[in-house]
């Protein structure tokens, strides 16, 4: 993943370098990384990353770091193909897209095989509808924010997995850099939890 025109590379490093089990927690890293744009296709990336490397951690294992590496370059190669404005051209959020390709990759899915396709469709299903109830396109943290806690809930009850999650939810610092804000409505945004 070292490719200089990669635009992923330093998520997988970072990802690659943690050992939490706190998707949301790695997600709030991720972001919060200079070199996370405010919106657009990384978040494609990041919300499965994140989901991938909590879960390698939660199993353990000697061949962490192998899987890992493995799944996260299958993903690089899955997230490369959503485009920016999925959720307006598509009408599916890719950061719900990029929950059901790390949903795909840990089962090992193929176009025609059954086994975990139904679960993985209505997971993404109810991550949309999560998305949904926001009201609003267009803040790539908030829908990623939401994308990664219904599916680490989703993860830990289909693969038995211990991931962690947040405690409280984490308050926004990108609102600044976007005009269309939803503003206190927003369950992120830092005069909804005062």
């Amino acid at each position: 993943m070292e490719e200089m025109n990669d635009p992923t590379a330093w998520v997988a490093e970072l990802c690659e370098a943690s050992d939490g089990t706190c998707p949301s927690g790695l997600l709030e890293e991720v972001m919060a990384d200079p070199r996370c744009d405010a919106f657009g296709p990384i978040h494609h990336f990041i919300v499965g990353a994140v989901l991938l490397t909590c879960y390698r951690n939660a199993l353990g294992g000697a061949d962490r770091d192998e899987r890992l590496q493995a799944d996260l370059e299958e993903l690089r190669q899955r997230s490369a193909i959503v485009p920016g404005a999925a959720c307006a051209y598509w009408g599916v959020c890719g950061a719900a897209a990029s929950a059901g390709m790390a949903h795909a990759i840990i089962r090992g899915n193929e176009p025609l095989e059954k086994e975990g396709w139904s679960e993985g469709q209505s997971m993404v299903a109810r991550i949309l509808a999560e998305i949904a109830k926001t009201g609003a396109p267009r803040c790539c943290k908030r829908d990623s924010r939401i994308a990664v806690a219904s599916a680490t809930r989703a993860f830990n009850d289909l693969f038995g997995c211990d991931m962690q999650t947040l405690g409280v939810l984490p308050l926004c610092k990108t609102m600044p850099k976007n005009t269309v804000c939803l503003g206190s409505t927003c369950p992120y945004h830092p005069r909804r939890a005062s």
